[in-house]
């Protein structure tokens, strides 16, 4: 069957779309986010559910944001939270609170959460916050900024320092290729994906990796991934500067 060509670009922007599964127990508020989000036809909605069954979910869909809706988080829950980080590396999770609690968002960030945020405002605001989490690599909450400011000050000296003078090629001392499969695969899970998009073949992604984990003393894709991620991210904010 012949495809045409403006169906073939459709279908390809489908499928580059940042994937979204929302988690929220009640079903009035994930019709209004699932609506909010595919309004703004950036994202795909793969999945939704309750809190209750929503883990055996994403290990099916494996999303690329992950949406914790009118969040209220129980004892042990950022336990859980980290697990899912373990389990899934490259899924970003958003978490959309009813009431700011500062206590709680210390606690997500602490457990590998990268968007925190209230309802107060409206459901397009997460929309907004998704776009900052794939751009930016963040999205928190304008409210919190006074806060993060005084813990960063009380935190003073015992910061790590970012070493934005060098690019994350030169801190690793990774080649221009290199940096080009480990910037695509924290994007994609799959070599397969990495080969296509880098037009290489799957043998030649995996020689970059073994290279790769040399370098940054890793063994694992995921290691590899998120030792590079915070690196990737100061050199770009830098260069925005």
């Amino acid at each position: 069957m012949i495809i045409s060509a403006e169906k073939a670009s459709r279908a390809k922007g489908i499928s580059e779309k940042k994937t979204i599964f929302i988690v929220d127990n009640n079903v009035i508020n994930r019709t209004k986010l699932r609506n909010s989000l595919r309004l703004c036809g950036k994202y795909m909605i793969i999945g939704e559910s309750q809190y209750y069954d929503f883990y055996e979910k994403i290990s099916i869909f494996s999303p690329n944001i992950l949406v914790l809706s009118s969040f209220q988080p129980c004892e042990n829950f950022y336990e859980y939270i980290f697990k899912i980080r373990n389990d899934f590396p490259l899924m970003k999770l958003l978490i959309v609170t009813d009431d700011l609690d500062e206590n709680d968002f210390i606690k997500a960030v602490n457990a590998g959460v990268v968007g925190y945020l209230s309802y107060s405002d409206s459901f397009e605001s997460v929309a907004n916050a998704i776009d900052e989490i794939i751009n930016y690599g963040a999205s928190y909450d304008k409210r919190l900024n006074k806060f993060i400011y005084r813990v960063i000050n009380a935190m003073n000296d015992k910061l790590k320092p970012c070493h934005f003078d060098k690019p994350v090629a030169e801190q690793f001392s990774l080649t221009k290729r290199e940096l080009e499969v480990a910037s695509v695969m924290s994007d994609s899970s799959r070599y397969s994906d990495v080969a296509r998009k880098l037009h290489i073949s799957n043998d030649t992604v995996k020689m970059h990796m073994s290279h790769i984990y040399k370098k940054l003393g890793v063994s694992t894709k995921h290691e590899a991934i998120l030792k590079l991620q915070s690196k990737i991210l100061e050199f770009k904010l830098n260069s925005t500067v």
